[in-house]
């Protein structure tokens, strides 16, 4: 009888370690030799990931990891590529820009992998829920939070103080218009410029006002009265004389350097191209929130940023997904980020020394500390498989209004040519 008790206790205890093995889902990544994965990622990126998995391999040396830096025009075309073979020539991972994972997921869910099954959605409470909304499709999130673009209009404040213009004057889109006939007038420089061959200030303009170019059922906003509102700025602006037209990055780059704009409207990225590309006005430069739109409040809004996606065809989905958990929730990581360039949305490293010093470019004021206080006041915006359309669309409005058109006319034939190419 001792035997047979000491042979099931035996059994048993066997059982239950094996039970004990398997109980974290298969993310034990050390039952594995080598973990090596491959994820696609653009030029900025690179470094960051790299160090990462440095920091990562000091608790985990079976993994290795492969960043295949491309531009993000490739990663869409070799996406795209693949999600039509069937996930064939596809990554274990890659950085996608967040406004084009909902198209992604809508046509092609069953090629990524839920991030919410896979636990995330403990760590929701980290990430600004705007951020959360950009990468989730039907109640589940199917990429992992990174970097994010929060706005800001970017002024000189040379230029304000020499037409006796007070920044914190500027509270709506009329504030702002009056304010940029004085600069004009006593400077000659234009109170906006903006690439003209490119919907960013729209699109931003938009964003502030809660709205995407669609909505969830696939209505499209181009004649909403959003949609009006914004190419109404864009017409006022014109009216008044205000606005430069930058055929081009280049072109737009250009227009900064040479004092043609009082000021830019644009993500916090722009932090790190002034200092480079225009370095000789340092302590000319300072920023402030967005002016209001007639009955609202919001002063807020994104432009940008990506997220991690992960394909259901790697064989290492849950060992990537313990990485990237751990380059999302990093303090240190996304302090390295922040210092090549990058804005973090992870919530918790706003609280870094880094975000309170002094920007020395800016007059020594803590810009980072603006961009951090903005990014919970952001609106969430619904991103679709269409909305490349609405930003073509939206580069001719710009073009129409400022021209002379009705900003309602042109945003009503704008929708027309939307349905006609959707249906």
């Amino acid at each position: 009888m001792k035997k047979l008790i000491l042979g099931i206790s035996l059994v048993v205890l066997f059982v239950a370690g094996c039970s004990n093995d398997s109980t974290d889902g298969g993310k034990d990544s050390s039952k594995k030799e080598n973990v090596d994965v491959t994820i696609w990622a653009t030029n900025i990126n690179v470094p960051v990931l790299e160090k990462a998995a440095e920091l990562y391999k000091e608790d985990h040396p079976e993994f290795n990891l492969n960043v295949e830096e491309m531009n993000n025009d490739d990663i869409r075309s070799k996406m795209t590529a693949g999600l039509q073979s069937a996930g064939q020539g596809l990554p274990d991972g890659a950085l996608l820009v967040d406004d084009g994972i909902t198209g992604y997921v809508t046509n092609f869910s069953d090629t990524f992998a839920n991030i919410t099954e896979l636990g995330f959605d403990e760590h929701e409470d980290q990430f600004p829920q705007y951020k959360m909304d950009s990468v989730s499709y039907e109640g589940d999130m199917y990429a992992i939070p990174f970097d994010a673009g929060p706005v800001g209009v970017f002024y000189r404040a040379d230029l304000f103080e020499e037409a006796g213009v007070n920044a914190e004057d500027i509270k709506t889109w009329n504030d702002y218009f009056e304010a940029g006939e004085k600069i004009k007038e006593v400077t000659g420089a234009n109170m906006l410029s903006f690439d003209s061959n490119d919907s960013t200030v729209y699109t931003i303009l938009m964003s502030q006002q809660g709205k995407g170019y669609f909505e969830q059922d696939g209505t499209s906003n181009m004649d909403s009265e959003v949609s009006i509102e914004t190419a109404s700025v864009f017409s006022e602006m014109a009216e008044r004389d205000i606005i430069f037209r930058a055929p081009g990055w280049n072109a737009w780059v250009a227009s900064l350097v040479d004092s043609q704009t009082a000021t830019a409207i644009t993500g916090a990225w722009l932090i790190g191209t002034l200092e480079q590309q225009v370095p000789d006005q340092s302590g000319n430069w300072a920023v402030m929130p967005l002016p209001s739109f007639e009955g609202s409040d919001s002063r807020s809004a994104n432009q940008g940023g990506s997220s991690f996606s992960i394909f259901e065809s790697s064989d290492n989905k849950e060992e990537l997904y313990d990485f990237l958990v751990f380059f999302a929730t990093s303090t240190e990581v996304q302090e390295l980020a922040m210092e090549g360039g990058l804005f973090p949305s992870y919530l918790p490293v706003y609280e870094s020394d880094l975000f309170a010093e002094p920007v020395e470019y800016f007059n020594n004021e803590p810009v980072w500390e603006f961009f951090a206080e903005e990014m919970t006041k952001i609106p969430s915006v619904f991103y679709t498989e269409h909305d490349s359309l609405g930003r073509d669309e939206a580069v001719k409005v710009q073009a129409e209004v400022l021209e002379g058109t009705d900003p309602e006319q042109s945003v009503s034939d704008a929708n027309g040519r939307i349905e006609n190419r959707i249906n």
